[in-house]
């Protein structure tokens, strides 16, 4: 089914101090969390998780301003920032239709003290419009439609208004009263003056006249922290505000650590030629150490098998294992294979027809080139009968460098 009216946005994150492509996610919300689309008699519930890639996100969202959505004002978007190494930051913005993608700096504020955004050319100038229709000048105290000369004494005399304040007091030509203003008048602000003071006079009598008009004191004595213990509780509550922070930072930087990529749409290969696959891939750092782990749902002719490698970026050094059954095998049980490979080897598997799972593991240490990692593979033997990597197959990286 259609979704409303969308528009793309896009951010581009870099560290501003190396210029270097920053690395974590953004989380997309809407506000408030489920917005009704009448049109198309659908809910639209939820957001999204982006990951960085290359430093950079991409999507498409519904517009606040969207036709025939409810709430019909107030609608939002809240934009999460969990950039590595630096601080968690929640921002909303509001997203108006148009034709064109928007960067993320044209919807929020950046913060020049942290990860900061980097802005996309400006597209070119729009065309100048017509001219419209220019009235005929005409002279002082001409008609609607005649346009003012510069020289009209109307529009050069500053005609300074006269004194007239005497005008409008009480009994000249043009008073202004308090019901022309919506005032008090003087009788009835007395009045309530008058009430009020009885009012206060008389709870001042009644609590007077009480027993024990202050025996709540021993109740709040036992309730509230003394004021003769000293400051003592603010040393508490301040320890524990920095160690709530502390405890936030450990959790978006553990959050970046650990990143995973998983296929949204099975792969089929006809070839014995290694190729890229279409979504297993992440980015790394310079000089960043990662356990890499791979789970690989996959099926295919058993004459045809699963040869696996990888991509690494200049200078990295991999060392991996497939962890499957050996090649040529026809039913899922035979030999493990747990053979010690390097980023410049492939190595096949066996797989069947009704499914087989691959376990590859391995550390990638990366030198001082960044890039990323990409999963590559092909079938063992050309076969017309499609191998295939299925919806699912995931791609995990956690840095342990």
């Amino acid at each position: 089914m259609p979704l409303p009216t969308t528009r793309v946005v896009t951010g581009h994150y870099v560290n501003p101090a190396t210029g270097a492509n920053a690395t974590g996610r953004v989380v997309l919300t809407p506000y408030p969390g489920v917005w009704t689309d009448e049109t198309h008699d659908q809910v639209l519930t939820g957001g999204g998780t982006f990951t960085l890639v290359d430093g950079a996100f991409e999507q498409a969202l519904v517009t606040t301003d969207a036709a025939g959505v409810e709430p019909a004002t107030g609608r939002l978007w809240i934009l999460e920032e969990r950039i590595a190494g630096r601080p968690y930051r929640r921002r909303p913005f509001a997203l108006d239709a148009g034709v064109d993608s928007i960067d993320v700096t044209d919807l929020v504020d950046a913060d020049p003290a942290e990860v900061t955004y980097v802005r996309g050319p400006e597209g070119p100038a729009g065309e100048q419009g017509l001219a419209g229709p220019q009235p005929p000048l005409g002279a002082a105290g001409a008609g609607a439609n005649i346009a003012l000369r510069s020289t009209d004494p109307t529009t050069t005399d500053a005609r300074t208004p006269t004194a007239h304040a005497a005008s409008h007091g009480t009994g000249s030509t043009d008073p202004v009263t308090p019901a022309a203003i919506g005032a008090e008048t003087p009788a009835a602000a007395q009045a309530k003056a008058d009430g009020a003071q009885a009012a206060a006079a008389s709870a001042l009598s009644a609590h007077a006249a009480a027993s024990d008009p202050h025996g709540d004191r021993a109740w709040a004595t036992g309730q509230f922290y003394p004021l003769a213990s000293g400051n003592a509780l603010n040393g508490y509550v301040d320890d524990a505000l920095l160690r709530i922070a502390d405890l936030e930072t450990r959790m978006t930087n553990a959050e970046a650590e650990t990143r995973s990529i998983a296929k949204t749409a099975d792969e089929p290969i006809t070839n014995n030629t290694l190729q890229d696959d279409n979504e297993l891939l992440l980015s790394v750092v310079a000089h960043g150490w990662y356990e890499v782990a791979m789970y690989i749902d996959t099926e295919g002719d058993p004459a045809a098998d699963l040869t696996m490698g990888w991509s690494v970026p200049a200078g990295a050094a991999l060392s991996w294992t497939e962890s499957g059954v050996s090649a040529g095998n026809t039913n899922n049980i035979g030999s493990i294979k747990l053979q010690r490979n390097d980023a410049a080897t492939a190595s096949g598997v066996g797989i069947i027809a009704a499914g087989s799972v691959v376990l590859a593991r391995g550390v990638l240490r990366v030198g001082a080139t960044a890039g990323t990692l990409q999963f590559r593979w092909a079938q063992t033997s050309t076969n017309a009968t499609p191998t295939i990597v299925k919806t699912g197959s995931l791609l995990k990286l956690t840095r342990v460098a």
